[in-house]
């Protein structure tokens, strides 16, 4: 029995070509099917109803994990090289629960835990823009996916030639839309765009480059000088200092540029910017293995995250058990994938041959 067939047995794909459908009846395919497929996910593992204590237990677990793994490097039983993709990957569970908590999936009727929990993923992931005003922003990234008033993706570089500026926007968001906005910002306008993203920045991702590009002179000073000749005559004070630094950076801070990077590579690129007519156009599915390196420091976000899209309401670790359900039915139903050319094209949707762009669906928040 055919994935379609099992979840919705009289569904009109079983009768003709999907693609012959409106957007709408397509879309409201794929969201019957990925509904019930987690519906019956439910059954399969009742522990899955217990969505608060599931969230918390995830909390709990990748900030315990942190910890952990910082205070095996500080006494010298793990190296930097596994340190750092270690904690990368553990506050990859972290940056998908902030989204989880941005559409109130826990304790929504708790709001000091939740507020709690808000934090805790903002401090672990101390680059992040505030997380309360990015809950403004993403909402805001449903209702206008793939057009330019999507501040949240074009705040990653999503819709830009693959230039410099859209490299250090995916590298460290906080500076390169600091740059971008001196940079690109309408004359008279440029100090108000930079302290508008500079506000949403206070004050965790303002330490958190502080200190970055801090080290990264240091170090730079350090490999440099001594090919022009000069050894760097730094204080005691100045060393001790340093060295304080470069344990918060393998600890918190290297893994964060490696997971931002790698959730703004995939983000920017599985999300289509221009040309944007329905929710069938406004994501496409990452599978491919080249992205698998980058997919393990965002939890697969390239094959998963297209499926919220369509059915909001989802937990993230929910997706990841109803992928092969929904890639399926979102395959038949015309949603990209592997479309290599977006990265040629600027993000821009273009429709599979002899497909005419449909009516603009509402996604929903």
């Amino acid at each position: 029995m055919s994935i379609i067939k099992k979840y919705i047995p009289d569904s009109p794909a079983s009768g003709k070509n999907t693609l012959q459908q409106s957007d709408a009846q397509r879309i409201e395919t794929i969201r019957s099917v990925i509904r019930s497929a987690g519906d019956d996910a439910r059954r399969r593992y009742p522990i899955l109803a217990n969505q608060n204590l599931i969230g918390m237990s995830i909390f709990l677990f990748a900030i315990s994990g942190i910890l952990l793994t910082g205070f095996a490097y500080w006494q010298g039983m793990i190296s930097a090289w596994l340190c750092i993709p270690t904690v990368a990957f553990l506050t990859s569970l972290l940056h998908e629960l902030e989204h989880d908590l941005i559409h109130w999936q826990y304790f929504k009727n708790n709001k000091l835990i939740h507020h709690l929990m808000m934090a805790g993923v903002w401090i672990f992931r101390p680059g992040t823009i505030n997380p309360w005003i990015r809950r403004h922003l993403h909402f805001l990234h449903h209702k206008t996916s793939g057009t330019e008033a999507d501040i949240e993706e074009r705040g990653i570089g999503n819709g830009r030639t693959f230039g410099p500026l859209r490299w250090l926007i995916m590298l460290d968001t906080f500076v390169g839309n600091f740059t971008r906005a001196l940079v690109e910002a309408p004359k008279g306008k440029k100090l108000y765009h930079a302290a508008r993203v500079l506000a949403a920045n206070f004050p965790l991702p303002w330490i958190t480059a502080t200190v970055w590009y801090s080290v990264l002179g240091y170090h730079a000073i350090n490999i440099i000088a001594p090919y022009f000749g000069v050894i760097p005559a730094w204080s005691a004070e100045t060393l001790a200092r340093f060295e304080l630094l470069d344990t918060w950076v393998v600890v918190l801070i290297a893994p964060f540029y490696l997971r931002s990077f790698s959730i703004n590579f995939i983000s920017s690129n599985m999300h289509y910017y221009g040309n944007v007519n329905s929710v069938l156009q406004q994501t496409q599915v990452l599978t491919n293995p080249l992205f698998w390196p980058l997919q393990l420091f965002c939890f697969n976000f390239g094959s998963t995250h297209g499926i919220h899209h369509f059915v909001v309401g989802e937990p993230f670790y929910i997706r990841q058990l109803t992928a092969k359900a929904a890639h399926k039915v979102m395959k038949e139903n015309g949603v990209p994938f592997n479309d290599l050319a977006t990265f040629k094209r600027r993000n821009r949707y273009q429709p599979a041959a002899g497909r005419v762009v449909g009516k603009q669906v509402n996604a929903g928040v």
